[in-house]
């Protein structure tokens, strides 16, 4: 997918809090009309990276720009209301002494209401029988809704949400994303979501922007991140791989699970995701099924080889694995990087 028109570009971006730097080298672009997400372990900088775009914390140094307009550098410093963003926190933030209609409207002129944004965005976001409630009288999914039109009323140039969907329960937050990303999607609205949870970066996310150590170590498709990560943190912030040690030679690196093709040489560590290895019933066969765990749409098959070294397997619920079964192993796609 193809993006045109930088919103957001951030630029060697360092942020500290005392002796503790948060943010150092922080690099991200935002372009009208994508859904970008900062991926990261809690720790990493990425509600930190939030408050620096969204103006609410001022950066110690490196440059913010919107639209290539500087909002933020050690001369410039625009504050919120002049940049033209919308903010969803993770715990909703609305005002408890006023009702749904007046928590949207919050930031509207009496113009925009005049002329019907108050009751278009009520209706965009399914609110209309809320209207006359209070946060306390609605459900979490309900308060974040309200959360996100009041973010989406004025019409800002992308809207920053942290952690959204954390608050909800599993159901509910599935729903609820779902929900917002139509949202997103049918209003053509830019948005940046902070997340720790993977499955909501690469489900939703247009960009993927992984966040370690106050720096973006990797930003790309989820399809790229997934499949082609540049380093062993990114690949274990998306999913839960095996990881072998391994000696390349000649570009052929030797493992525990065998041998494979390698742009690099030496000492290597290899990784291989669970699905990305085929179990074949064999009672020849080279390991030992451990465990099985199974979920219903998939099952995790833990397998042993002669050295007593356990790896993990993801297959269909189709076959039926025991402890005990001997079975022999396919793998369609590893990656590689130097060990450290």
């Amino acid at each position: 997918m193809a993006f045109e028109n930088l919103i957001i570009r951030a630029r060697s971006v360092v942020k500290s809090y005392g002796s503790e730097k948060v943010l150092s080298d922080f690099n991200l672009d935002i372009w009208n009309g994508s859904i970008v997400g900062i991926l990261g372990i809690s720790g990493s900088g990425k509600t930190t990276a939030l408050r620096l775009l969204a103006g609410f914390d001022k950066p110690d140094s490196g440059i913010i720009e919107m639209r290539d307009r500087v909002i933020s550098s050690q001369d410039t410093f625009l504050p919120p209301e002049e940049r033209n963003v919308g903010m969803v926190f993770q715990d909703y933030a609305l005002f408890p002494h006023l009702n749904v209609e007046k928590n949207i409207s919050f930031g509207l002129s009496r113009d925009e209401i005049k002329i019907g944004r108050l009751e278009e965005v009520l209706s965009m976001c399914n609110l209309e029988t809320y209207r006359n409630k209070f946060p306390q009288e609605l459900s979490g999914g309900q308060q974040q809704r309200v959360s996100l039109a009041r973010a989406l009323a004025p019409k800002p140039e992308v809207v920053l949400l942290d952690e959204p969907f954390t608050s909800l329960d599993a159901h509910m937050a599935r729903d609820l994303r779902e929900e917002v990303i139509s949202l997103l999607r049918q209003t053509e609205t830019t948005a940046l979501i902070v997340t720790h949870d993977q499955e909501e970066a690469l489900s939703v996310c247009d960009v993927v922007s992984v966040l370690e150590n106050g720096s973006v170590i990797q930003s790309a498709t989820p399809q790229e991140i997934y499949l082609n990560p540049v380093s062993q943190t990114v690949a274990n912030s998306v999913g839960d791989p095996n990881i072998l040690k391994g000696f390349s030679i000649d570009g052929r690196v030797e493992t525990s699970l065998g041998t494979f093709v390698t742009a690099y040489n030496g000492a290597l560590d290899v990784s291989i995701r669970p699905e990305c290895i085929e179990l074949l019933l064999d009672s020849e066969g080279s390991y030992v099924v451990k465990e099985c765990t199974f979920y219903g749409h998939d099952q995790v098959v833990s397998f042993q080889n002669s050295k007593g070294e356990v790896f993990r397997a993801r297959s269909l619920p189709n076959t039926i694995y025991e402890v005990g079964d001997k079975v022999n192993i396919n793998i369609s796609e590893v990656t590689t990087f130097p060990s450290n």
